[in-house]
């Protein structure tokens, strides 16, 4: 492969993820100031510039930056603005869930981001989508749900061996049959991430699964006995969508995790079938309503965010074969 013909970038037009992520991240908050916010004109046109130039800005000033903004110093800057937010919960702004899950985010950006410029654009662009704000207003909590999902497949990451039947094996298969119960709609970007990780040992990615769906079904049946009870659980956020597309989209998860190359597109597909999800109901609501702000319900939008704000990093892509793997 000739090297000169690799492109290590973030915004090209052959590094479709991050900008794709961006657009679809970028249109959540459209839609925030549209359904609550006056004087929707004027603030859309300046929040479409403040996210562009803060992006731009992030990545053409690094040179200015990168000699006194460390990682270490990102992280204490974090921290103090999560105190902050700890204040606001005291005023009744905001719910603890919503912190927790605004905590592990910036915590896995700065952990695993390549460096500081990309832990700055992912909270940046975080910051700048309507999650946080959502969660001021209606306290729902399923950010926090969706980070859940998210913190299990890191936690996988970094202690599960596919090819070892050893207990962090199961207690992570554990896991995630915990968070399904209270998101099933975790279910599609688990097809996928299960698939990439185990497609070449299918016996352990069974013996996962089983394992996962086991202590799916027994958390299920401890709750209709009334043994436990699970205060969040979001199984409605699919009501609104035809059986026969949730069909089709669980069937397109599992061709996509036989397909993706590594995490970022992991996170890239299943956000993007949580927005195609959305889009659907979205859509479904305005034929049966009609257009009123009523019908622009972002839960399942607040969902696909984290996954694509984790998919936006620096990559290679060579000009004619596309992505070049690390």
């Amino acid at each position: 492969m000739d090297n000169n013909n690799i492109v290590q970038s973030i915004f090209t037009k052959n590094h479709y993820i991050n900008p794709i992520s961006c657009v679809i991240i970028w249109f959540g908050g459209i839609l925030f100031i549209y359904k609550h916010l006056d004087e929707r004109g004027l603030i859309i046109f300046f929040y479409t510039l403040t996210f562009c130039l803060v992006i731009i800005l992030i990545g053409r000033t690094e040179n200015y930056y990168k000699n006194f903004l460390t990682k270490n110093a990102l992280f204490l800057a974090m921290l103090i603005i999560t105190a902050a937010a700890i204040l606001l919960n005291r005023l009744g702004y905001i719910g603890y869930p919503s912190i927790a899950g605004f905590s592990i985010l910036w915590l896995l950006i700065i952990y695993y981001s390549q460096n500081v410029k990309m832990s700055l654009i992912q909270i940046a662009v975080f910051l700048l989508s309507p999650v946080l704000y959502s969660e001021l207003i209606s306290f729902s909590g399923i950010f926090a749900l969706a980070m859940l999902v998210v913190l299990s497949i890191f936690i996988s990451e970094r202690f599960l061996e596919s090819k070892k039947l050893d207990w962090k094996f199961f207690l992570v298969a554990f896991l995630f049959g915990v968070t399904l119960v209270a998101n099933i709609f975790a279910g599609f970007v688990y097809i996928i991430y299960l698939l990439f990780l185990f497609r070449n040992n299918i016996r352990n990615g069974a013996i996962f699964i089983l394992t996962m769906l086991a202590a799916y079904a027994m958390l299920l049946f401890l709750r209709d006995k009334e043994y436990i009870t699970i205060v969040a659980s979001y199984n409605n956020l699919l009501q609104s969508v035809p059986v026969w597309i949730v069909i089709f989209l669980v069937i397109a998860s599992f061709y996509i995790g036989w397909i993706v190359a590594d995490l970022q597109e992991v996170f890239f597909t299943g956000g993007l079938i949580y927005f195609i999800l959305f889009t659907i109901s979205f859509l479904l609501k305005i034929t049966q309503s009609g257009w009123k702000i009523e019908v622009i319900d972002l839960s399942l939008m607040i969902v696909a965010i984290p996954f694509l704000v984790l998919s936006i990093k620096e990559y290679k892509v060579d000009r004619f074969w596309g992505k070049v793997l690390a």
